[in-house]
């Protein structure tokens, strides 16, 4: 009896003084949930490993932040927001993956985490809550904030007219544009190509075997199989060849068509339900070295006009081939003169205002760059900064909001600080 009082009283004193201690750590209580001193500590670690504490920020800064986020979990859970718990987890998974990818090994890794005293199942978790919680904030602030903004024409406006005068100016810019043609079979090898495949489909309306005709003279890798395709459904192939196959009977052989992959002949073998099994035949319309030299003539032919002074505007405009710029005479945009994008940016080296590069080749397409003008330093006009203005107008109004939300929240909830600076 006495041995089982004894350890009743240690048990007993253990749990208060685990009890007093973790009491002597509380330094705020938000609603029916304690914040540790040592919650804080982990906190101000997580900044300052992320290069964002500074002398200005104080403790009682960065605990009324982790008042302010656990009021806002509290609303979510209230009001009962749901969240997909196998995403989180892939989430947190694919965070731990992603960490463990800038170790050597594997090993190394554990072997870092079992340093800091931690397991993967302890990092798994971390992440999870953490992601938890983001989430949950993300959707309630969702539906409380953003979902209730309307920013109308007129606000956007009135603030670009209070804010003009601070907006610094637009900078000189470089206007550059280009011309492309794409090298591509002329008329004369697509002839050739439907020649061809009309020849075969002769042999194959005279009783020639589809299969060995495929086998022996298809340019498709199903031809080594007869050119068998197998069963297909709607949806499979392109538009053309699906829509010719599908209006054939079992063993019917269309007509040739054409596609983006060449001239085909197709023959239905068998049909069932929404698919068919059909075989084909294809002949690729390939460029010849007779197509390349064709466009690069007629490219060489542009650039002389434009050196000799024709309007670079107009050729753009009648021969690019590229869409987006075409229609704008072959206008790329206007940009800063050391922040070309990436992509155009060494074919301007060595070019002049006014000045045409020489004929630039990229596989099969072929281009001509100018470096147009130089667009002198000015104000910007309230068209170009429309999207931004209104992105400013709306982050404002998501502040106000948010500020006066967390306000009645903040009267709604018992919080209590106990932390001594």
């Amino acid at each position: 009896m006495k041995k089982g009082l004894v350890i009743l009283i240690v048990v007993l004193v253990i749990n208060f003084s685990l009890f007093a201690e973790i009491v002597g750590e509380i330094i705020a209580k938000v609603g029916r949930e304690i914040i540790l001193q040592s919650d804080l500590d982990k906190r101000i670690q997580q900044i300052d490993a992320a290069g964002m504490f500074s002398p200005e920020i104080t403790k009682s800064d960065i605990l009324n932040d982790m008042i302010e986020s656990e009021i806002i979990l509290q609303k979510a859970k209230q009001e009962e927001y749901e969240i997909d718990e196998e995403q989180i987890k892939a989430m947190a998974e694919s965070q731990i993956k992603q960490i463990a990818s800038q170790f050597p090994s594997e090993f190394e890794f554990k072997k870092e985490l079992r340093s800091t005293g931690l397991t993967v199942l302890d990092l798994k978790e971390y992440y999870t809550q953490m992601i938890t919680e983001q989430t949950l904030k993300e959707k309630i602030i969702q539906n409380k904030i953003k979902n209730k903004i309307h920013i109308t024409e007129v606000e956007v406006e009135d603030y670009y007219n209070e804010h003009k005068d601070e907006i610094p100016p637009r900078p000189a810019m470089d206007q550059i544009g280009m011309i492309k043609r794409t090298i591509k079979p002329g008329k004369e090898t697509n002839n050739k190509a439907l020649a061809e495949i009309n020849k075969l489909r002769d042999k194959l309306i005279e009783g020639a075997d589809f299969t060995e005709i495929a086998k022996e003279r298809s340019d498709c890798p199903s031809g080594a199989s007869g050119g068998d395709l197998g069963f297909f459904g709607r949806g499979t192939m392109v538009k053309t060849f699906e829509e010719t196959a599908f209006n054939l009977m079992p063993g019917e052989i269309s007509e040739v068509i054409k596609t983006d992959f060449g001239y085909h002949i197709i023959k239905v073998d068998e049909k069932r339900e929404d698919e068919v099994k059909a075989s084909h035949i294809l002949k690729k319309i390939e460029q010849t070295e007779e197509d390349v030299q064709a466009t690069i003539k007629l490219m060489e032919n542009l650039l002389d006009r434009l050196n000799k002074g024709e309007d670079f505007f107009e050729i753009a405009k009648t021969y690019s081939e590229d869409d987006s710029t075409a229609v704008k005479g072959g206008i790329i945009g206007e940009f800063p003169s050391n922040n070309y994008p990436e992509f155009y940016k060494e074919y301007f080296e060595g070019i002049g205002y006014g000045e045409y590069s020489s004929l630039i080749r990229e596989e099969n397409d072929i281009y001509i760059f100018a470096k147009l003008k130089q667009i002198t330093e000015r104000p910007y006009r309230y068209e170009e900064l429309y999207d931004k203005l209104r992105e400013l107008v709306i982050s404002k109004k998501e502040m106000q909001l948010y500020e006066n939300w967390i306000k009645e929240l903040i009267q709604e909830t018992y919080i209590e600080i106990l932390l001594e600076e």
